[in-house]
């Protein structure tokens, strides 16, 4: 969306005028988003690897996934109110993203906590691509929900070229970070995020509201709406992630003796296929996620249906925890209808000043169900409860965060501020 200047005048020159703004573009914010994925793809395919190759142990294996999620969280939320403190989007977004590659360059150097810590650090500047999604809510040349699909459709595709791009490296079984291996894998998360910061700098920007000296209150007395949303997806995404965590364990365990539908793979390879072919149906289905997110009462139908649908296919693999079962259930692309719809309604609830926290915090609730989830899985396990026995009681609970998405249960929303909420 392109500013007009004024007419030139045939009066002498006054002072200079403002610089004007660079016309706002979606195709680098989109782009930028991929690539930035892919890097992301590759760090989840990779990284407990790499952390076992130096001699992290399971328990840093682990928490090196789980742990920056915290730093995502809060950083999301962080991230956020600085959108809404200063009214910039691009301009942070560009140089956290640009923060990234020197710690990427870093990982053949450090030890295993040396490698946790940068791990963590670099969450916390992923968490800026919240920017990317406060600005999808708010261009109007098209309508939110669908940009916000779009935006999915770019995360899923960087994370098939991620997966895609690691894949040499996780079927080897003798990767080690301080190798050759190690120093390509670090050039190439620093290329592809270096890609990203270049690609995103030529997004301009949106005509920002004047900035206020403190953002507007939001709480959950000002915004409850929002506040309930939140707390109802950290609930389901909790229940998600409890099984999502454990399907793995259950592969490696039990699924995987046979290889994968009868062909000969380690269970590190078969979870890379899992997750490469996730992420296909997940690109697929991006698109008609931001359709089914047009109009508030889909929307708000669509929340409780697709927690609904976790209870089920929870409970479906603890009843027949089959290979094909519990493959056809991984790669459901349910998740991706999930947050754009609550995402979309987040910004729905808000207004421009508001909006960069809405996100932020929807942002952080998945964020969190992932660290929650996690830790609940990692307990369950360690006490030896059998994986089924999980699945069950990912199911009651996953049907329980569902009632909190009753329609009845969500506070009367406000119209926000310029967001148009028709087709695309």
């Amino acid at each position: 969306m392109s500013m007009r200047s004024a007419p030139e005048s045939p009066e002498p020159p006054g002072p200079p005028a403002p610089r004007r703004a660079r016309p706002f573009s979606f195709a680098p914010l989109f782009g930028g988003t991929w690539l930035s994925y892919t890097s992301y793809g590759i760090l989840l395919a990779v990284l407990p690897l790499a952390e076992l190759s130096e001699g992290g142990g399971p328990l840093l294996a682990t928490l090196v996934i789980g742990t920056p999620l915290l730093a995502q969280t809060l950083a999301s939320w962080g991230w956020g109110w600085l959108a809404d403190r200063t009214g910039a989007r691009r301009v942070p977004l560009v140089l956290a993203t640009l923060l990234e590659v020197p710690l990427f360059l870093t990982f053949p150097l450090v030890g295993p906590l040396g490698l946790f810590a940068v791990r963590v650090a670099q969450s916390a500047l992923f968490g800026s691509l919240v920017l990317a999604t406060t600005v999808a809510t708010e261009e109007r040349a098209t309508s939110a929900a669908f940009r916000l699909g779009r935006l999915q459709l770019a995360q899923n595709g960087g994370m098939v070229l991620g997966v895609a791009a690691s894949f040499p490296l996780v079927v080897t079984t003798g990767f080690r970070l301080h190798s050759l291996a190690g120093g390509e894998l670090s050039l190439l998360l620093a290329a592809f995020t270096l890609a990203a910061a270049l690609v995103f700098e030529f997004a301009g920007d949106l005509p920002r509201l004047p900035i206020v000296a403190a953002p507007t209150s939001f709480t959950p007395g000002s915004h409850p709406g929002v506040f309930w949303l939140a707390g109802a997806t950290a609930a389901v995404s909790t229940a998600r992630y409890v099984a999502v965590t454990a399907i793995p364990v259950y592969l490696a365990s039990t699924l995987a003796s046979h290889g994968f539908f009868g062909i000969a793979a380690n269970p590190t390879a078969q979870l890379s296929v899992w997750v490469a072919v996730s992420s296909v149906l997940n690109l697929l289905a991006s698109p008609f996620s931001g359709r089914w997110a047009e109009t508030q009462a889909t929307r708000r139908r669509s929340l409780l249906a697709f927690s609904l649908l976790y209870a089920g296919i929870w409970a479906v693999i603890a009843v027949v925890p089959t290979y094909p079962v519990v493959f056809a259930v991984w790669c459901l692309p349910v998740a991706v209808f999930f947050t754009v719809a609550g995402v979309r309604e987040a910004a729905y609830l808000t207004g421009a000043s508001e909006r960069g926290r809405a996100v932020g915090l929807l942002t952080a609730a998945f964020n969190l169900g992932g660290l929650l989830g996690g830790a609940a899985a990692g307990v369950l396990l360690a006490y030896a409860v059998p994986v089924p026995t999980v699945f069950l009681i990912t199911a009651v609970g996953s049907f329980a965060a569902a009632l909190l998405f009753v329609p009845v249960g969500l506070p009367a929303p406000r119209a926000s501020e310029g967001v148009r909420t028709n087709g695309s």
